[in-house]
């Protein structure tokens, strides 16, 4: 039996490049130890430019000839008779509109399969930059794929919980949304490499230039701390992370997260996480690394508690020892529930 990958494009630097190696490997990996035989393909897409929208995740118009050509490709593999009866097919972006095709052919040439679907983020999020400008229909598309797909996946209880409840899901389906870690298990060797780097009394801010992340409030505080702002740097993964294994503390005052990668790393390499209590941070981190969601749930109400939040950086700056249990134990905790898929894997291959 086969799995088709229908993969993200792989882009320099971030989290799809690595994923594009790694999860065939992990599911290989997993199907040999438990004495399954199974073909794993990567369905590939057209060669597009290395480049994203500003603010975004991905390029808006390369990201739909990539899945355009993935769509393409797909539909030769059943033309062809290469998609048999029980194949499954992992989507690693659910926002992907070759899910259709994929259940179009399924249904009406009588080849079932199973498609199982990893879902990030997306309109029925108000505060993704996908919800602040997609109209109508794109919800709708959303809450089709999902219902198009046998599984579900989200990293998060929080992102999970905003599917099923913003897509007005029905109760019956509600456990094809399954929450489960992601394939992030390659990285924690040479993230943990860092932890006896020493520290300079510096944060980090790690994310992109867009509203949801508050921008603002890390130029602010870049004026009271050595503040690196890594969108200004162009540094490879590998650089970014030499970044990250030097700095005492990294900073978010995002609005929107369902899951954070930049954080995890972050803190696998011994980098003290500072975190509003909101989002998905409030079911990942310990409370030691949680400040009041209103210090920064606008840019007026952090100049209202600019002196609160100073204060809560500038005590993990000078006096780092005293985390180091919690550090050990939010290390523990991101490596069982969120830095693994197990749980997707497993279902993948059962019944192989």
């Amino acid at each position: 039996m086969n799995i088709w990958i229908i993969c993200l494009e792989k882009i320099d630097g971030r989290y799809t490049q690595q994923w594009y190696y790694n999860i065939p490997r992990l599911i290989e990996d997993k199907a040999r130890k438990n004495g399954v035989n199974v073909n794993v393909v990567t369905v590939d897409g057209a060669e597009i430019p290395q480049t994203t929208t500003e603010g975004a995740f991905l390029d808006f118009a390369s990201t739909n000839y990539y899945k355009a050509s993935q769509a393409m490709a797909v539909s030769k593999l059943f033309m062809d008779g290469k998609v048999k009866a029980g194949d499954k097919f992992l989507v690693t972006d659910g926002w992907n509109f070759v899910i259709t095709p994929i259940k179009y052919m399924s249904e009406l040439l009588g080849i079932p399969v199973e498609i199982h679907s990893i879902f990030h983020a997306g309109a029925y999020d108000p505060s993704d930059i996908l919800g602040m400008k997609m109209s109508r229909w794109a919800s709708d598309a959303e809450r089709s794929w999902f219902y198009a797909s046998d599984y579900s996946y989200f990293a998060t209880e929080f992102h999970r919980s905003m599917f099923l409840r913003n897509l007005n899901i029905d109760a019956e389906y509600h456990n094809r949304a399954v929450r489960s870690g992601q394939p992030h298990d390659p990285i924690i060797d040479q993230l943990t490499a860092h932890l006896d780097t020493p520290k300079k009394k510096r944060v980090m801010w790690p994310h992109r230039y867009n509203s949801d992340k508050q921008p603002e409030i890390a130029e602010a505080l870049g004026k009271t701390f050595e503040f690196v702002i890594t969108q200004k740097m162009n540094l490879s993964k590998e650089e970014y992370y030499r970044e990250l294994g030097s700095s005492q503390v990294i900073f978010s005052c995002s609005l929107h997260e369902n899951l954070g990668i930049s954080m995890m790393e972050a803190t696998l390499a011994g980098c003290i996480p500072v975190l509003p209590n909101r989002c998905s941070y409030s079911e990942m981190y310990e409370h030691e690394f949680l400040y009041p969601s209103v210090w920064t749930s606008s840019v007026e109400n952090f100049k209202k508690y600019r002196k609160e939040i100073e204060n809560f950086i500038r005590h993990r700056l000078e006096h780092p020892e005293q985390y180091e249990n919690a550090m050990k134990r939010q290390r523990e905790r991101l490596i069982r529930d969120y830095l693994n898929a197990d749980i997707m894997i497993d279902k993948l291959l059962k019944w192989f």
